[in-house]
């Protein structure tokens, strides 16, 4: 058989193209072939034929489907517990074909071998028949499709840059050209036509080429080209010297940085798994099977193993141990992620670990997908050119691991659990307990030597003190390896003695605190103060500057403190530089420091870090907000510096749980002050990934302690910043309930008034809105501070009102503002208000190249939310284009990605997907998007929105009376409003009603 995506969907049987007619059918084969021989659960596949309008009857109708492929294709598919999977060769599907022949592309590349590398490249690309899964009509599909199509996109500029190396820049002209007018800000097609054209003799054209871009990034968005580009224009402006524009034209970048644009250097090969244990023993069938089902593995499909049992039961090292064992079968890399389902952190989301994951392999965070189904598909198709090892430690539940499953792939896969992790089709699982007294006995003796056996009665005493668990046996055992003059006995009745202890733990019954306190009274005091210390942490996961601020030590010397717990096996290194206590290790920890004269200021300096680092690393990003006290203090010397905005926000991504963890910890413990001005340190993080709910809840706990302060000036920042939380919920009533009550606060009024504008503006309050602002700006003339956040919202409200040239000129006044003080959420924003303008302007190039240039340039700093809003833009303007296809799947992949965001931005994209769908043809499935839309906008009070799914219901509606019903619901909030689309509105009810009106 064989199978074709790469274009209409097509089948051929013993060479006879087959025809399958049936949509559902379609879709339904689609969708099995995009994850080639896994399985695909019934409620995805569900989702794919039917969205969010699937029958009762969803599941028997796709049985039905699955019969009729199955007299078409016999023996291709087949069924599991879960779902189907459909068997396919890799010589079968073209999608297959073309991941094999670009990875043979690009390690030609690596090994210099241009001419092969350039036929493997170009082999790939002729499989193209146009686009990908062209006439499949399902969002699910297309979105898969968008995928395929940067797939195309990534080897096409791949095997240019081959093809340039190879001197065939005269051929690639031509083809060049189009592309660059098909992609006007993609900027290295543009400096691959630069380099061809000067490569030829035609310098004045590369410069031409360059010019237009640069005016068109200027003109529009104030945005200059790359630094890459503007270094290749500058070696065509320079003298000649008597060398050729070819020899002065620069050659392709390295593979790497095809890969990962931006980069000039190689990426190593990944490598995070922790260090074998030395001294590892036991569980020697265990091994041999998990070893065994390791090296069975294909080079089709990836190998899941799984292994799971209680706390201290040797998981992680038993799978760290086989890891390396295994690991010379995987030299792409060896991964390794702490899910942390068993922490004071929340576990890490499928959707963050895949984060963390793709930036290990090298990814800038930038080019990480937002949308959840992009992210996983860009991470299968990263490991599926790759033989990579990856250990997922401390997992949670199936539903947590499965996204970071790879497709075809011939990767290892190890994930450990304190559950048993059912329905991991194919998986080879093993459950641990704690070790039999054999394996017990021999894992001393490995440690400790010929004292242990050679005095098996005690080494058997040891063992059973030990619960033999394999955490206490080898805390135990590192103390007698390291205490020459003691015998084994010596060891027990140590043990003995501490049992009876007062802080006591067990697990399943079994004590640990001996094993624990043996080894913590081993330590000289400053190691024992430092562990005492890190009890205090709230989520036991922190780095050497948290434990400087703990301990009040010299970073340098906390270092060295560190190494010497690892050393003893009271603190885990799971990568260089990060440390974490085991769970049990913890509550040990934090039992000794419940009694700790020190533990009231080291718990004060390790808050005070948190509050002092979370303000350095939101600060760029807040020009001209209001900050109050959150700066007042100077960073402590442990405080971290930051170079930009990108690594402040990695900072921010990796110490989110740990930051919230703190406000956690202050309020539980009364220290009112921290509880306040942490949580609006993190303010700007938590609203701009639309952590609503957290939001809200840390907001509430602020105001509350900023209550018992009885300090006027927290209450009202708490009530402010709570209120932002609210609007991005969708509960405007307690946003401005929250507003109104600091609207006279002389130092919040200004910021109040402004706030309380955006909320108006939400709820459809444009006059009030406007007469808020103008008077609060006339109030503040002379005064600037903060007056750019204004600036949006007026733009926005005189935007609506049909105040357009007011409207422009606000816009580019917040852009000029942000691009001058390096603000990116505040360009975005300006960007977003020129792209509308033109977009209601009907001068969608403009805003395409708007939007495209957000969308290139977007950043973490950005928000998802802000991203989301401009792919679903482009999207519209696409279709203005006359692009219906590639605006549609934009409308969906930004309807995907919204899923997890705030109900505001998911009202927007619906009705802009509702507008996407009608101007395709698809009336109903439109009308389904706009109900959605409405039935939200209604339960938030977001009136704009529900006037937009008044109207595109309307416009849906195929029926006189109930199109004349809805546009007039839209016509009265409009008027209600005072916005302009009631003109529009108007003037369709007028053509209902006129003779041979719809």
């Amino acid at each position: 058989m064989r199978y074709r995506l790469l274009g209409p969907l097509e089948v051929d049987v013993d060479g006879r193209r087959l025809e399958i007619s049936a949509a559902r059918d379609r879709i339904l084969l689609v969708m099995l072939l995009l994850q080639p021989n896994r399985v695909v659960t019934l409620p995805r596949l569900v989702d794919a034929v039917w969205g969010d309008a699937a029958p009762a009857t969803a599941r028997a109708q796709l049985h039905t489907c699955v019969s009729r492929l199955r007299r078409q294709l016999p023996g291709a598919i087949h069924t599991d517990t879960a779902g189907y999977r459909v068997l396919a060769g890799d010589d079968e599907l073209d999608t297959l074909v073309f991941g094999r022949l670009v990875a043979d592309g690009r390690a030609a590349v690596a090994a210099g071998e241009l001419q092969a590398a350039r036929k493997h490249l170009r082999d790939a690309l002729e499989l193209w028949r146009g686009p990908a899964l062209a006439g499949v009509d399902s969002p699910s599909v297309q979105a898969a499709a968008v995928a395929l199509e940067e797939r195309h996109s990534s080897a096409l500029e791949d095997c240019i840059d081959v093809e340039l190396q190879l001197g065939l820049q005269a051929e690639l002209i031509s083809q060049l050209t189009g592309l660059v007018e098909q992609h006007p800000l993609r900027e290295r097609l543009h400096g691959q036509l630069m380099t061809a054209l000067a490569r030829v003799g035609r310098t004045a054209d590369a410069i031409a080429v360059y010019l237009r871009l640069a005016d068109a990034l200027d003109d529009e968005l104030g945005l200059a080209p790359s630094a890459a580009l503007q270094e290749l224009y500058r070696g065509l402006l320079q003298p000649a010297g008597g060398s050729s524009p070819a020899d002065r034209a620069p050659g392709p970048a390295p593979l790497s940085s095809l890969n990962h644009p931006g980069r000039g250097m190689p990426v190593p090969t990944p490598w995070t798994l922790p260090r074998d244990v030395a001294d590892f023993s036991g569980r020697d069938d265990l091994v041999d099977r998990l070893v065994a089902a390791a090296r069975a593995g294909r080079d089709d499909m990836p190998v899941v193993l799984t292994v799971d049992g209680m706390a201290g039961v040797g998981k992680t090292s038993l799978a760290v141990h086989v890891a390396h064992l295994v690991a010379d079968r995987y030299p792409d890399g060896r991964l390794f992620v702490d899910l942390r389902a068993h922490s004071e952190r929340p576990p890490l989301a499928a959707h963050d670990a895949l984060g963390v994951l793709l930036r290990n392999l090298g990814i800038d965070t930038e080019r990480v997908p937002v949308d959840p189904d992009e992210r996983i598909a860009r991470w299968r198709t990263e490991l599926a050119q790759r033989r990579m090892l990856v250990v997922l430690d401390n997992a949670a539940d199936p539903g947590q691991v499965t996204p970071l499953l790879p497709g075809a792939s011939a990767s290892l896969v190890i994930i450990t659990s304190r559950r048993r992790l059912g329905g991991l089709d194919g998986a080879c699982s093993v459950s641990l307990d704690v070790l039999d007294d054999a394996d017990a006995a021999r894992f001393v003796t490995t440690v400790v030597g010929e004292r242990a056996a050679s005095d098996p009665g005690a080494t058997a005493e040891v063992v059973r003190l030990c619960g033999a668990l394999p955490l206490a046996l080898r805390l135990a055992a590192a103390r007698l390896a390291h205490r020459p003059s003691w015998t084994v006995a010596d060891l027990a009745e140590r043990l003995r003695q501490a049992n009876p202890a007062p802080i006591d733990l067990a697990v399943d019954g079994r004590s640990t605190h001996a094993a624990f306190d043996l080894s913590y009274r081993q330590l000289d005091e400053p190691a024992q103060r430092l562990f005492r210390l890190a009890g205090l942490h709230p989520t036991g996961e922190f780095n050497v500057r948290v434990a400087a601020a703990l301990s009040g030590l010299p970073i340098r010397d906390a270092d060295e403190l560190l190494s010497r717990l690892v050393d003893a096996h009271l603190l885990i290194e799971p990568v260089a530089g990060r440390f974490r206590l085991h769970d049990l290790l913890r509550e040990y920890a934090a039992g000794l420091a419940a009694a700790d004269p020190e533990r009231e200021p080291a718990t004060t300096r390790m808050l005070d870090f948190y509050l002092q680092a979370t303000a350095a690393a939101t600060r760029p990003s807040e020009q001209g907000r209001h900050r109050g006290q959150i700066d007042d203090a100077e960073p402590g010397p442990s405080v971290p510096r930051f170079a930009d905005h990108t690594a402040a926000w990695r900072w921010l991504e990796l110490e989110q749980g740990n930051v919230v963890g703190a406000v956690h910890l202050a309020d539980r413990n009364g220290l009112h002050r921290y509880t306040s001005l942490i949580t609006r340190a993190l303010w700007l993080y938590l609203f701009r990934n639309s952590l609503n709910e957290l939001s809200i809840d840390l907001h509430e706990r602020a105001l509350a302690a900023a209550e018992a302060l009885a300090d006027d000036d927290l209450v009202a920042m708490a009530r402010n910043y709570l209120a932002s939380a609210f609007v991005r919920a969708g509960r405007c009533d307690l946003a401005a309930e929250q507003l109104n009550k600091i609207i006279d606060h002389p130092a919040w009024r200004y910021r109040a008034s402004n706030n309380l504008a955006a909320v108006y503006v939400f709820s459809g309050r444009f006059a009030e809105a406007l007469a808020l602002l103008e008077e609060s700006m006339a109030a503040r003339r002379g005064d600037d501070t903060g007056l750019s956040e204004q600036w949006v919202c007026l733009a926005t409200a005189l935007r609506h009102v049909g105040r357009t040239d007011e409207s422009l000129n606000v816009a580019r006044r917040v852009l000029a503002v942000g691009r001058a003080a390096g603000g990116t959420q505040l360009a975005a924003s300006g960007t977003l208000e020129l792209a509308f303008m033109r977009q209601k302007l009907g001068q969608h190039r403009l805003a395409a190249l708007l939007l495209r240039s957000l969308l290139d340039r977007a950043i973490p700093q950005v928000g998802p939310a802000a991203v989301c809003e401009a792919r679903s833009l482009l999207g519209l303007s696409l279709q203005a284009l006359g692009r219906p296809a590639d605006g549609l799947a934009l409308l969906e992949a930004a309807r995907r990605q919204a899923e997890h965001l705030d109900p505001s931005t998911v009202c927007i994209i619906d009705n802009n997907l509702g507008v996407g769908l009608h101007a395709v043809g698809r009336l109903e499935e439109a009308k389904h998007v706009h109900a959605r839309a409405l039935e939200r906008a209604m339960r938030i009070g977001y009136t704009v929105e529900q006037a937009r799914a008044y109207e595109g219901l309307g416009r849906c509606s195929t029926e006189p009376r109930l199109a004349r019903q809805r546009l007039q619901a839209a016509l009265d909030l409009y008027d209600a409003m005072g916005a302009t689309q009631r003109e529009q509105v108007a003037a369709r009810l007028r053509a209902i009603d006129e003779p041979g009106g719809k």
